[in-house]
């Protein structure tokens, strides 16, 4: 009886730790729209819109980098940051809004926000003066790593799992030795 207890302790223990990992089944694949900016040529300091559709309720990343570096953190804004996570809605549509106010190259990548996997990478060129800028391109030799290592977790799940276990062994050779 004892066994039967600790054997569907530890199989209800292993569930739990695996129970995240279905998380990580979302992918590029899931995403019917990875990424489209509604103007591909911005002008200095005119909003535009980033649309993700895919999976409903799933977080989607948004990080927006200049070149050269020496633009601020303050000429890009994407609903006020500089990086943000919107969670798709039910529809799987998120929406975001973006604005540069320097001149220069801009880098924005989408990435899914459970996997890390990169839905997109598009640049944008914004050119000085109250004219519209340069042109949209898909680009992808300067992806910073994105995404998660699920091994450290699975490991460190296991860990407790075994330590779990010894702990009801240990325990129940104590009730034995004390009964007797």
């Amino acid at each position: 009886m004892k066994i039967r207890r600790t054997v569907a302790t530890a199989v209800t223990a292993a569930a739990l730790a695996l129970a995240p990992t279905a998380a990580f089944a979302y992918g590029a694949a899931d995403y019917t729209n990875r990424g489209t900016a509604s103007d591909t040529t911005p002008a200095l300091g005119e909003s535009f819109t980033i649309t993700v559709e895919g999976p409903g309720n799933t977080p989607v990343n948004l990080t927006v980098t200049s070149n050269p570096a020496s633009i601020p953190d303050s000429a890009i804004s994407i609903a006020g940051t500089r990086t943000a996570t919107k969670t798709t809605a039910a529809n799987g549509v998120a929406t975001f809004s973006v604005t540069l106010s320097q001149a220069g190259t801009y880098t924005a990548v989408v990435t899914d926000g459970v996997s890390g996997e990169v839905l997109s990478t598009q640049t944008f060129a914004v050119a000085a003066g109250s004219g519209a800028g340069g042109t949209a391109s898909a680009g992808a030799g300067q992806l910073s790593a994105t995404g998660s290592n699920a091994m450290p977790i699975a490991l460190g799940a296991g860990a407790l799992m075994l330590a779990g276990a010894g702990a009801i062994v240990v325990a129940n050779k104590r009730r034995q030795g004390a009964s007797a």
